[in-house]
Protein backbone atom coordinates (compact mmCIF):
# COMPACT_ATOMS: atom_id res chain seq x y z
CA UNK A 1 0.00 0.00 0.00
CA UNK A 2 1.42 3.37 -1.00
CA UNK A 3 1.76 6.22 1.50
CA UNK A 4 -0.82 8.21 -0.48
CA UNK A 5 -3.34 5.36 -0.24
CA UNK A 6 -2.65 4.98 3.48
CA UNK A 7 -3.10 8.70 4.01
CA UNK A 8 -6.48 8.63 2.21
CA UNK A 9 -7.64 5.67 4.29
CA UNK A 10 -6.63 7.40 7.55
CA UNK A 11 -8.44 10.57 6.51
CA UNK A 12 -11.50 8.54 5.58
CA UNK A 13 -11.42 6.73 8.91
CA UNK A 14 -11.17 10.03 10.80
CA UNK A 15 -14.12 11.38 8.80
CA UNK A 16 -16.18 8.28 9.63
CA UNK A 17 -15.31 8.59 13.32
CA UNK A 18 -16.43 12.22 13.29
CA UNK A 19 -19.76 11.23 11.69
CA UNK A 20 -20.36 8.87 14.62
CA UNK A 21 -19.67 11.52 17.28
CA UNK A 22 -22.66 12.63 19.39
CA UNK A 23 -23.24 16.37 19.15
CA UNK A 24 -24.28 16.56 22.80
CA UNK A 25 -21.50 14.73 24.66
CA UNK A 26 -18.85 14.94 21.90
CA UNK A 27 -18.11 11.22 22.28
CA UNK A 28 -18.67 8.43 19.81
CA UNK A 29 -22.33 7.54 20.14
CA UNK A 30 -23.75 5.02 22.59
CA UNK A 31 -27.04 3.58 21.35
CA UNK A 32 -27.11 6.08 18.44
CA UNK A 33 -30.37 7.49 17.08
CA UNK A 34 -30.97 9.61 13.98
CA UNK A 35 -32.82 12.95 14.15
CA UNK A 36 -35.60 13.09 11.55
CA UNK A 37 -35.25 16.86 11.00
CA UNK A 38 -31.59 16.97 9.93
CA UNK A 39 -30.34 13.35 9.92
CA UNK A 40 -27.58 13.95 12.47
CA UNK A 41 -27.00 11.29 15.10
CA UNK A 42 -26.81 11.55 18.90
CA UNK A 43 -26.80 9.19 21.86
CA UNK A 44 -30.34 8.01 22.60
CA UNK A 45 -30.13 9.20 26.21
CA UNK A 46 -29.70 12.84 25.14
CA UNK A 47 -32.82 13.21 22.96
CA UNK A 48 -35.40 13.88 25.66
CA UNK A 49 -35.74 17.62 26.22
CA UNK A 50 -33.36 18.56 23.37
CA UNK A 51 -34.62 21.76 21.69
CA UNK A 52 -32.17 22.17 18.80
CA UNK A 53 -29.73 19.90 17.00
CA UNK A 54 -26.32 20.37 18.68
CA UNK A 55 -24.57 19.82 15.36
CA UNK A 56 -26.39 22.17 12.98
CA UNK A 57 -28.70 24.19 15.24
CA UNK A 58 -31.90 23.06 13.49
CA UNK A 59 -35.06 23.31 15.60
CA UNK A 60 -36.18 19.92 16.88
CA UNK A 61 -39.80 20.97 17.32
CA UNK A 62 -41.87 18.03 16.07
CA UNK A 63 -38.71 16.00 15.48
CA UNK A 64 -38.74 12.22 15.89
CA UNK A 65 -35.86 9.76 16.06
CA UNK A 66 -35.03 6.69 14.02
CA UNK A 67 -33.37 3.74 15.70
CA UNK A 68 -31.03 1.62 13.59
CA UNK A 69 -29.69 -1.31 15.60
CA UNK A 70 -26.85 -1.81 13.13
CA UNK A 71 -25.52 1.73 13.56
CA UNK A 72 -24.17 0.80 16.98
CA UNK A 73 -22.13 -2.02 15.47
CA UNK A 74 -20.73 0.42 12.89
CA UNK A 75 -19.55 2.68 15.72
CA UNK A 76 -17.76 -0.24 17.36
CA UNK A 77 -16.27 -1.23 14.00
CA UNK A 78 -14.88 2.27 13.62
CA UNK A 79 -13.17 1.90 16.98
CA UNK A 80 -11.74 -1.47 16.02
CA UNK A 81 -10.35 -0.17 12.72
CA UNK A 82 -8.90 2.87 14.53
CA UNK A 83 -6.95 0.50 16.77
CA UNK A 84 -5.79 -1.56 13.78
CA UNK A 85 -4.46 1.51 11.94
CA UNK A 86 -3.00 3.18 15.04
CA UNK A 87 0.49 1.84 14.35
CA UNK A 88 0.34 2.96 10.72
CA UNK A 89 -0.13 6.64 11.48
CA UNK A 90 2.89 8.90 10.87
CA UNK A 91 4.83 9.84 14.00
CA UNK A 92 4.08 13.53 13.59
CA UNK A 93 0.38 12.66 13.51
CA UNK A 94 0.77 10.78 16.79
CA UNK A 95 2.54 13.73 18.38
CA UNK A 96 -0.42 15.87 17.47
CA UNK A 97 -2.71 13.16 18.84
CA UNK A 98 -4.89 13.22 15.75
CA UNK A 99 -5.15 9.42 15.95
CA UNK A 100 -6.63 9.52 19.44
CA UNK A 101 -8.62 12.71 19.17
CA UNK A 102 -11.94 13.24 17.49
CA UNK A 103 -12.35 16.95 16.85
CA UNK A 104 -15.83 18.25 16.40
CA UNK A 105 -17.04 21.78 15.85
CA UNK A 106 -20.38 22.48 17.44
CA UNK A 107 -22.53 25.53 17.87
CA UNK A 108 -21.46 25.70 21.50
CA UNK A 109 -17.76 25.51 20.61
CA UNK A 110 -15.06 22.96 19.85
CA UNK A 111 -14.45 19.89 21.96
CA UNK A 112 -11.44 17.57 21.77
CA UNK A 113 -12.04 14.12 23.18
CA UNK A 114 -9.39 11.53 23.98
CA UNK A 115 -10.75 8.56 22.06
CA UNK A 116 -8.51 6.00 23.77
CA UNK A 117 -10.06 6.45 27.21
CA UNK A 118 -13.40 7.11 25.51
CA UNK A 119 -13.19 3.75 23.73
CA UNK A 120 -12.62 1.95 27.01
CA UNK A 121 -15.66 3.60 28.58
CA UNK A 122 -17.85 3.10 25.54
CA UNK A 123 -16.95 -0.59 25.26
CA UNK A 124 -18.25 -1.16 28.78
CA UNK A 125 -21.57 0.49 27.94
CA UNK A 126 -22.11 -0.55 24.31
CA UNK A 127 -21.33 -4.13 23.17
CA UNK A 128 -21.54 -5.26 19.52
CA UNK A 129 -24.75 -7.05 18.60
CA UNK A 130 -24.24 -10.80 18.99
CA UNK A 131 -26.09 -11.58 15.76
CA UNK A 132 -23.65 -9.60 13.57
CA UNK A 133 -20.21 -11.02 12.80
CA UNK A 134 -17.03 -8.93 12.92
CA UNK A 135 -16.67 -9.63 9.21
CA UNK A 136 -20.07 -8.11 8.53
CA UNK A 137 -19.35 -5.07 10.65
CA UNK A 138 -16.03 -4.43 8.97
CA UNK A 139 -17.57 -4.91 5.54
CA UNK A 140 -20.19 -2.29 6.35
CA UNK A 141 -17.59 0.16 7.59
CA UNK A 142 -15.36 -0.52 4.58
CA UNK A 143 -18.40 0.41 2.47
CA UNK A 144 -18.55 3.71 4.35
CA UNK A 145 -14.80 4.24 4.13
CA UNK A 146 -14.90 3.78 0.36
CA UNK A 147 -17.78 6.23 0.15
CA UNK A 148 -15.91 8.78 2.26
CA UNK A 149 -12.73 8.45 0.25
CA UNK A 150 -14.55 8.89 -3.06
CA UNK A 151 -16.32 12.00 -1.79
CA UNK A 152 -13.03 13.82 -1.24
CA UNK A 153 -12.64 14.68 -4.90
CA UNK A 154 -15.07 16.20 -7.34
CA UNK A 155 -14.86 16.15 -11.11
CA UNK A 156 -16.92 19.03 -12.43
CA UNK A 157 -16.15 18.17 -16.05
CA UNK A 158 -18.01 14.89 -15.54
CA UNK A 159 -21.18 16.91 -14.94
CA UNK A 160 -21.46 18.09 -18.54
CA UNK A 161 -24.90 17.18 -19.90
CA UNK A 162 -26.43 16.33 -23.25
CA UNK A 163 -29.77 17.73 -24.47
CA UNK A 164 -31.60 15.19 -22.28
CA UNK A 165 -29.78 16.42 -19.19
CA UNK A 166 -27.79 13.18 -19.00
CA UNK A 167 -24.22 13.10 -17.74
CA UNK A 168 -21.64 10.63 -19.01
CA UNK A 169 -22.37 8.54 -15.92
CA UNK A 170 -26.08 8.38 -16.85
CA UNK A 171 -25.23 7.18 -20.33
CA UNK A 172 -22.66 4.64 -19.13
CA UNK A 173 -25.16 3.25 -16.60
CA UNK A 174 -27.88 2.99 -19.23
CA UNK A 175 -25.49 1.13 -21.55
CA UNK A 176 -24.09 -1.04 -18.73
CA UNK A 177 -20.43 -0.11 -19.28
CA UNK A 178 -18.88 -1.39 -16.04
CA UNK A 179 -15.31 -0.20 -16.66
CA UNK A 180 -16.39 3.29 -17.70
CA UNK A 181 -18.76 3.60 -14.72
CA UNK A 182 -15.97 2.58 -12.33
CA UNK A 183 -13.58 5.02 -13.98
CA UNK A 184 -16.07 7.91 -13.75
CA UNK A 185 -16.92 7.20 -10.12
CA UNK A 186 -13.24 7.02 -9.17
CA UNK A 187 -12.69 10.34 -10.94
CA UNK A 188 -15.40 11.97 -8.81
CA UNK A 189 -18.52 11.83 -11.01
CA UNK A 190 -21.69 12.63 -9.04
CA UNK A 191 -23.93 9.52 -8.83
CA UNK A 192 -26.92 11.59 -7.68
CA UNK A 193 -27.39 13.96 -10.62
CA UNK A 194 -30.88 13.98 -12.15
CA UNK A 195 -31.44 14.19 -15.89
CA UNK A 196 -34.25 16.30 -17.38
CA UNK A 197 -36.76 13.52 -16.72
CA UNK A 198 -35.71 13.24 -13.08
CA UNK A 199 -33.81 9.95 -13.34
CA UNK A 200 -30.51 9.34 -11.54
CA UNK A 201 -27.82 6.83 -12.59
CA UNK A 202 -29.22 4.47 -9.94
CA UNK A 203 -32.64 4.56 -11.64
CA UNK A 204 -30.94 3.60 -14.91
CA UNK A 205 -29.17 0.50 -13.60
CA UNK A 206 -32.22 -0.62 -11.63
CA UNK A 207 -34.44 -0.43 -14.70
CA UNK A 208 -31.89 -2.51 -16.62
CA UNK A 209 -31.80 -5.15 -13.88
CA UNK A 210 -28.06 -4.78 -13.21
CA UNK A 211 -27.53 -5.87 -9.61
CA UNK A 212 -23.75 -5.65 -10.02
CA UNK A 213 -23.99 -1.99 -11.02
CA UNK A 214 -26.44 -1.24 -8.21
CA UNK A 215 -23.89 -2.58 -5.71
CA UNK A 216 -21.14 -0.56 -7.41
CA UNK A 217 -23.07 2.74 -7.25
CA UNK A 218 -23.97 2.18 -3.60
CA UNK A 219 -20.27 2.29 -2.75
CA UNK A 220 -19.99 5.91 -3.89
CA UNK A 221 -22.29 8.08 -1.74
CA UNK A 222 -25.33 7.27 -3.83
CA UNK A 223 -28.59 8.51 -2.34
CA UNK A 224 -30.98 5.61 -2.54
CA UNK A 225 -34.41 7.27 -2.24
CA UNK A 226 -34.13 10.10 -4.77
CA UNK A 227 -37.54 10.43 -6.43
CA UNK A 228 -37.50 10.56 -10.21
CA UNK A 229 -40.34 11.09 -12.67
CA UNK A 230 -43.72 10.89 -10.89
CA UNK A 231 -41.69 10.65 -7.64
CA UNK A 232 -40.77 7.05 -8.38
CA UNK A 233 -37.76 5.96 -6.31
CA UNK A 234 -35.32 3.28 -7.54
CA UNK A 235 -37.14 0.85 -5.25
CA UNK A 236 -40.46 1.61 -6.98
CA UNK A 237 -38.74 0.80 -10.27
CA UNK A 238 -37.22 -2.43 -8.96
CA UNK A 239 -40.65 -3.61 -7.81
CA UNK A 240 -42.38 -2.62 -11.07
CA UNK A 241 -39.78 -4.43 -13.19
CA UNK A 242 -39.82 -7.49 -10.94
CA UNK A 243 -36.13 -7.29 -9.99
CA UNK A 244 -36.40 -9.06 -6.62
CA UNK A 245 -32.68 -9.29 -5.85
CA UNK A 246 -32.18 -5.59 -6.63
CA UNK A 247 -35.18 -4.59 -4.53
CA UNK A 248 -33.80 -6.62 -1.62
CA UNK A 249 -30.35 -5.06 -1.99
CA UNK A 250 -31.82 -1.54 -2.02
CA UNK A 251 -33.87 -2.14 1.12
CA UNK A 252 -30.90 -3.66 2.96
CA UNK A 253 -29.04 -0.45 2.16
CA UNK A 254 -31.73 1.80 3.59
CA UNK A 255 -34.32 2.26 0.82
CA UNK A 256 -37.73 3.25 2.21
CA UNK A 257 -40.39 0.60 1.48
CA UNK A 258 -43.07 3.19 2.36
CA UNK A 259 -41.89 6.01 0.06
CA UNK A 260 -44.86 7.46 -1.84
CA UNK A 261 -44.92 8.32 -5.51
CA UNK A 262 -47.17 11.08 -6.88
CA UNK A 263 -50.20 8.77 -6.69
CA UNK A 264 -49.48 7.78 -3.11
CA UNK A 265 -48.30 4.26 -4.02
CA UNK A 266 -45.49 2.72 -1.96
CA UNK A 267 -43.11 -0.06 -3.06
CA UNK A 268 -44.55 -2.29 -0.35
CA UNK A 269 -48.10 -1.75 -1.66
CA UNK A 270 -47.01 -2.48 -5.24
CA UNK A 271 -45.16 -5.65 -4.29
CA UNK A 272 -46.88 -9.04 -4.29
CA UNK A 273 -45.92 -12.61 -3.43
CA UNK A 274 -42.22 -13.34 -3.00
CA UNK A 275 -41.30 -9.72 -3.75
CA UNK A 276 -43.36 -8.49 -0.79
CA UNK A 277 -41.99 -11.17 1.54
CA UNK A 278 -38.38 -10.34 0.57
CA UNK A 279 -38.98 -6.60 1.06
CA UNK A 280 -40.34 -7.13 4.56
CA UNK A 281 -37.49 -9.47 5.52
CA UNK A 282 -34.87 -7.09 4.10
CA UNK A 283 -36.36 -4.13 6.03
CA UNK A 284 -35.77 -6.09 9.22
CA UNK A 285 -32.12 -6.74 8.29
CA UNK A 286 -30.75 -3.37 7.20
CA UNK A 287 -26.96 -3.45 6.82
CA UNK A 288 -26.37 0.16 5.86
CA UNK A 289 -28.39 3.33 6.39
CA UNK A 290 -28.31 6.57 4.40
CA UNK A 291 -27.38 8.75 7.40
CA UNK A 292 -23.67 8.88 6.65
CA UNK A 293 -24.23 9.38 2.91
CA UNK A 294 -26.49 12.39 3.51
CA UNK A 295 -24.00 13.94 5.93
CA UNK A 296 -21.09 13.42 3.54
CA UNK A 297 -23.03 14.78 0.58
CA UNK A 298 -24.08 17.90 2.49
CA UNK A 299 -20.43 18.48 3.47
CA UNK A 300 -19.33 17.88 -0.11
CA UNK A 301 -21.94 20.30 -1.41
CA UNK A 302 -20.69 22.94 1.03
CA UNK A 303 -17.24 22.57 -0.52
CA UNK A 304 -18.68 22.89 -4.01
CA UNK A 305 -20.64 25.98 -2.95
CA UNK A 306 -17.35 27.52 -1.82
CA UNK A 307 -15.76 26.99 -5.23
CA UNK A 308 -18.15 29.38 -7.00
CA UNK A 309 -19.76 31.96 -4.69
CA UNK A 310 -22.32 34.16 -6.45
CA UNK A 311 -23.64 36.71 -4.00
CA UNK A 312 -26.74 38.87 -4.10
CA UNK A 313 -26.53 41.39 -1.25
CA UNK A 314 -29.66 43.14 0.08
CA UNK A 315 -28.02 44.84 3.06
CA UNK A 316 -29.04 48.43 3.72
CA UNK A 317 -25.49 49.34 4.74
CA UNK A 318 -23.11 50.80 2.16
CA UNK A 319 -20.10 49.63 4.19
CA UNK A 320 -21.17 46.02 3.62
CA UNK A 321 -21.47 46.52 -0.14
CA UNK A 322 -18.07 48.26 -0.25
CA UNK A 323 -16.39 45.47 1.74
CA UNK A 324 -17.98 42.88 -0.55
CA UNK A 325 -16.57 44.64 -3.64
CA UNK A 326 -13.15 44.69 -2.01
CA UNK A 327 -13.29 40.97 -1.28
CA UNK A 328 -14.07 40.15 -4.92
CA UNK A 329 -10.76 41.75 -5.93
CA UNK A 330 -8.85 39.27 -3.76
CA UNK A 331 -10.90 36.10 -4.20
CA UNK A 332 -11.43 34.76 -7.71
CA UNK A 333 -14.23 32.44 -6.53
CA UNK A 334 -16.38 35.34 -5.25
CA UNK A 335 -18.72 37.20 -7.62
CA UNK A 336 -21.44 39.81 -7.10
CA UNK A 337 -24.74 39.36 -8.92
CA UNK A 338 -26.77 42.47 -9.73
CA UNK A 339 -30.10 40.60 -9.98
CA UNK A 340 -31.57 37.76 -7.96
CA UNK A 341 -31.62 34.93 -10.49
CA UNK A 342 -31.10 31.17 -10.23
CA UNK A 343 -27.37 31.81 -10.69
CA UNK A 344 -27.21 33.23 -7.14
CA UNK A 345 -25.77 30.83 -4.56
CA UNK A 346 -25.64 33.14 -1.53
CA UNK A 347 -27.97 35.85 -0.25
CA UNK A 348 -26.49 38.39 2.19
CA UNK A 349 -29.03 39.96 4.57
CA UNK A 350 -29.21 42.21 7.62
CA UNK A 351 -30.17 40.34 10.79
CA UNK A 352 -31.03 40.89 14.43
CA UNK A 353 -28.61 40.04 17.26
CA UNK A 354 -29.68 36.38 17.30
CA UNK A 355 -29.15 36.15 13.53
CA UNK A 356 -32.82 35.97 12.71
CA UNK A 357 -34.26 38.12 9.97
CA UNK A 358 -37.62 39.45 8.91
CA UNK A 359 -39.31 37.89 5.90
CA UNK A 360 -38.98 39.73 2.62
CA UNK A 361 -39.72 38.62 -0.91
CA UNK A 362 -36.00 38.17 -1.59
CA UNK A 363 -35.61 35.95 1.46
CA UNK A 364 -38.68 33.88 0.53
CA UNK A 365 -37.26 33.46 -2.97
CA UNK A 366 -33.89 32.50 -1.48
CA UNK A 367 -35.55 29.79 0.58
CA UNK A 368 -37.40 28.47 -2.47
CA UNK A 369 -34.11 28.33 -4.44
CA UNK A 370 -32.31 26.61 -1.56
CA UNK A 371 -29.43 29.14 -1.47
CA UNK A 372 -27.26 30.01 1.51
CA UNK A 373 -28.79 32.96 3.39
CA UNK A 374 -26.00 34.57 5.38
CA UNK A 375 -25.80 37.44 7.83
CA UNK A 376 -23.70 40.45 6.80
CA UNK A 377 -21.14 39.32 9.40
CA UNK A 378 -19.87 36.84 6.82
CA UNK A 379 -18.78 39.82 4.74
CA UNK A 380 -17.41 41.94 7.59
CA UNK A 381 -15.49 39.04 9.22
CA UNK A 382 -13.98 37.74 5.97
CA UNK A 383 -10.58 39.17 5.02
CA UNK A 384 -8.53 39.74 1.89
CA UNK A 385 -6.63 36.55 2.74
CA UNK A 386 -9.50 34.26 3.75
CA UNK A 387 -13.26 33.97 3.28
CA UNK A 388 -15.12 32.65 6.31
CA UNK A 389 -16.94 29.32 6.19
CA UNK A 390 -20.69 29.63 5.65
CA UNK A 391 -22.16 27.50 8.44
CA UNK A 392 -21.21 29.85 11.25
CA UNK A 393 -22.94 32.82 9.59
CA UNK A 394 -26.12 31.21 8.28
CA UNK A 395 -29.25 32.90 9.62
CA UNK A 396 -30.87 30.99 12.47
CA UNK A 397 -34.47 31.65 11.54
CA UNK A 398 -36.97 33.61 9.48
CA UNK A 399 -39.79 35.57 11.10
CA UNK A 400 -40.26 33.38 14.16
CA UNK A 401 -37.49 31.55 15.97
CA UNK A 402 -38.56 28.07 14.91
CA UNK A 403 -38.96 28.93 11.21
CA UNK A 404 -35.81 27.31 9.85
CA UNK A 405 -36.71 27.30 6.18
CA UNK A 406 -33.29 28.23 4.74
CA UNK A 407 -31.50 25.20 6.17
CA UNK A 408 -34.44 22.85 5.54
CA UNK A 409 -34.51 23.97 1.92
CA UNK A 410 -30.77 23.49 1.43
CA UNK A 411 -30.89 19.96 2.81
CA UNK A 412 -33.91 19.24 0.62
CA UNK A 413 -31.87 20.32 -2.41
CA UNK A 414 -28.85 18.27 -1.36
CA UNK A 415 -31.05 15.18 -1.05
CA UNK A 416 -32.45 15.84 -4.56
CA UNK A 417 -36.02 15.93 -3.26
CA UNK A 418 -38.95 17.77 -4.93
CA UNK A 419 -39.90 21.32 -3.97
CA UNK A 420 -42.11 22.00 -0.97
CA UNK A 421 -45.27 22.42 -3.10
CA UNK A 422 -44.72 19.34 -5.28
CA UNK A 423 -48.08 17.65 -5.94
CA UNK A 424 -50.06 20.80 -5.04
CA UNK A 425 -52.36 22.81 -7.34
CA UNK A 426 -53.14 26.43 -6.41
CA UNK A 427 -55.84 28.86 -7.44
CA UNK A 428 -55.07 32.44 -6.38
CA UNK A 429 -58.38 34.12 -5.58
CA UNK A 430 -58.66 37.84 -6.39
CA UNK A 431 -54.95 38.77 -6.43
CA UNK A 432 -55.38 41.07 -9.44
CA UNK A 433 -53.81 44.02 -7.60
CA UNK A 434 -50.95 44.47 -5.17
CA UNK A 435 -51.64 43.08 -1.72
CA UNK A 436 -49.68 43.97 1.42
CA UNK A 437 -49.17 40.95 3.66
CA UNK A 438 -46.65 42.72 5.89
CA UNK A 439 -44.71 45.95 5.54
CA UNK A 440 -41.89 43.98 3.89
CA UNK A 441 -43.97 41.58 1.80
CA UNK A 442 -46.18 43.11 -0.89
CA UNK A 443 -47.31 40.57 -3.45
CA UNK A 444 -48.99 40.41 -6.82
CA UNK A 445 -50.37 37.43 -8.66
CA UNK A 446 -47.20 37.28 -10.75
CA UNK A 447 -44.97 37.26 -7.66
CA UNK A 448 -46.99 34.51 -5.98
CA UNK A 449 -47.08 32.50 -9.18
CA UNK A 450 -43.29 32.55 -9.41
CA UNK A 451 -42.79 31.58 -5.75
CA UNK A 452 -45.23 28.68 -6.03
CA UNK A 453 -43.91 27.46 -9.38
CA UNK A 454 -40.28 27.61 -8.27
CA UNK A 455 -41.29 25.60 -5.19
CA UNK A 456 -42.76 22.83 -7.36
CA UNK A 457 -46.43 23.88 -7.26
CA UNK A 458 -48.86 24.26 -10.19
CA UNK A 459 -50.99 27.36 -10.77
CA UNK A 460 -54.59 26.90 -11.95
CA UNK A 461 -56.39 29.42 -14.13
CA UNK A 462 -59.87 28.44 -12.94
CA UNK A 463 -61.40 27.69 -9.58
CA UNK A 464 -61.16 23.90 -9.07
CA UNK A 465 -64.47 22.06 -8.97
CA UNK A 466 -64.30 19.70 -5.98
CA UNK A 467 -66.63 17.26 -7.72
CA UNK A 468 -64.66 16.94 -10.95
CA UNK A 469 -60.92 17.07 -10.32
CA UNK A 470 -59.12 15.63 -13.40
CA UNK A 471 -57.35 12.33 -12.80
CA UNK A 472 -54.10 13.92 -13.95
CA UNK A 473 -54.33 16.37 -11.02
CA UNK A 474 -55.18 13.82 -8.32
CA UNK A 475 -51.70 13.80 -6.85
CA UNK A 476 -50.30 13.26 -3.38
CA UNK A 477 -48.25 16.18 -1.96
CA UNK A 478 -44.72 14.87 -1.53
CA UNK A 479 -44.01 16.82 1.67
CA UNK A 480 -47.35 16.32 3.42
CA UNK A 481 -47.12 14.79 6.87
CA UNK A 482 -48.21 11.16 6.88
CA UNK A 483 -51.82 10.87 8.10
CA UNK A 484 -51.97 14.67 8.44
CA UNK A 485 -54.80 16.92 7.23
CA UNK A 486 -53.00 17.55 3.91
CA UNK A 487 -51.89 13.96 3.23
CA UNK A 488 -54.31 13.69 0.28
CA UNK A 489 -54.95 17.36 -0.45
CA UNK A 490 -53.94 18.12 -4.04
CA UNK A 491 -55.85 21.42 -4.51
CA UNK A 492 -55.75 24.73 -2.64
CA UNK A 493 -57.65 27.98 -3.04
CA UNK A 494 -55.57 30.82 -1.62
CA UNK A 495 -57.50 33.84 -0.33
CA UNK A 496 -56.39 37.12 1.19
CA UNK A 497 -58.35 37.22 4.43
CA UNK A 498 -62.07 36.48 4.75
CA UNK A 499 -63.56 34.31 2.07
CA UNK A 500 -66.58 32.23 1.02
CA UNK A 501 -67.13 29.37 0.52
CA UNK A 502 -64.82 27.81 3.08
CA UNK A 503 -63.81 24.53 1.49
CA UNK A 504 -62.59 21.92 3.93
CA UNK A 505 -62.49 18.65 2.01
CA UNK A 506 -59.88 15.92 2.02
CA UNK A 507 -58.65 16.81 -1.46
CA UNK A 508 -59.48 20.54 -1.57
CA UNK A 509 -58.95 23.25 1.03
CA UNK A 510 -59.32 27.01 1.14
CA UNK A 511 -56.51 28.71 3.06
CA UNK A 512 -55.27 32.27 3.65
CA UNK A 513 -52.14 33.71 2.09
CA UNK A 514 -50.51 33.63 5.53
CA UNK A 515 -50.48 29.84 5.41
CA UNK A 516 -48.67 29.88 2.07
CA UNK A 517 -45.99 32.27 3.36
CA UNK A 518 -45.52 30.24 6.54
CA UNK A 519 -44.98 27.07 4.49
CA UNK A 520 -42.09 28.78 2.68
CA UNK A 521 -40.64 30.31 5.86
CA UNK A 522 -40.54 26.87 7.49
CA UNK A 523 -40.06 24.96 4.23
CA UNK A 524 -42.72 22.57 5.46
CA UNK A 525 -46.18 21.81 4.17
CA UNK A 526 -47.75 23.16 7.36
CA UNK A 527 -50.75 21.48 8.94
CA UNK A 528 -53.61 24.02 8.65
CA UNK A 529 -54.88 23.13 12.11
CA UNK A 530 -53.54 26.45 13.43
CA UNK A 531 -56.08 28.19 11.22
CA UNK A 532 -59.33 27.77 13.17
CA UNK A 533 -61.64 27.95 10.17
CA UNK A 534 -60.33 24.82 8.41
Amino acid sequence: MSSADLSRILKALDAVKQDYVCGVCSKMCIKPVTLSKCFHIICAEHFEGLQVCPTCGASLKGCTIYVDDRLGSCVNSAKELDKIFENFRPKQTKSNKSDTTVKTSRKRGKANVDSKSKDENDEKESKPSSDISNKGKKADLNHTLLSTTSSMKVNKSAEKRNNKGETLLHISCRLGKVDKITELLNEGANPNTKDNAGWTPLHEVVQNGRLDLVKLLLQYNTLIDVPGQSNETPLHEAVRYGHIDIAEELVKNGANINAKNCKGETPLELAVGEMKERLITASENIIHTQTVNITLISNLQSQLDFDDIRVFCISQYRTVHNKLKLLTKHHSNLHIEQKFTKKVTHLIVDTEEDRRCLSTLDILQGIVYGVWILTTEWVTKSTEDKLKQFEEYEITGVGAKEFNGPKNSRYNKYKQLPGIFDGCHFYLHNFSTKYEITKHIIVTKAILTKLISDAGGIILRRVPNPESIPDSEKLVPYHAVKDGKLAKCSHYIIFKDIYEPMYNMQHLKALPIGWLIECIEKYELCDPISYSYV
